[in-house]
């Protein structure tokens, strides 16, 4: 991909991942969440070792990206990607019904 295109592929990344952690935090915590911050309140491992395999960890940083790359590939625009979108990809991901077989 561009590197214009991967500028604002990261940018979206950033916005998606504010909005999902301000969903889980009360009005209070929500103010405190900024672009500065928000990298803190993320999950700190970035993989998952599920049946020998190590998979990447969702709701990180690198796990958006990746996600919005798919999408982008199978023709959505990016500006009309939602954190929806990244979750329905998770849901469809075979890494998710594995996990879920424990």
């Amino acid at each position: 991909m561009r590197k214009k295109t991967l500028k604002k592929i990261d940018a979206k990344v950033d916005s998606l991942l504010v909005e999902w952690v301000k969903s889980l935090l009360s009005d209070e915590e929500q103010e405190q969440v900024t672009l500065k911050n928000y990298k803190t309140l993320l999950p700190k491992e970035e993989y998952i070792l599920a049946r020998g395999t190590n998979y990447l960890s969702f709701y990180t940083c690198r796990w958006a990206r990746q996600n919005i790359k798919k999408l982008i590939r199978k023709g959505v625009d990016l500006d009309s990607i939602t954190i929806g979108d990244l979750e329905w990809m998770l849901k469809k991901t075979s890494t998710n019904r594995q996990l879920n077989s424990f």
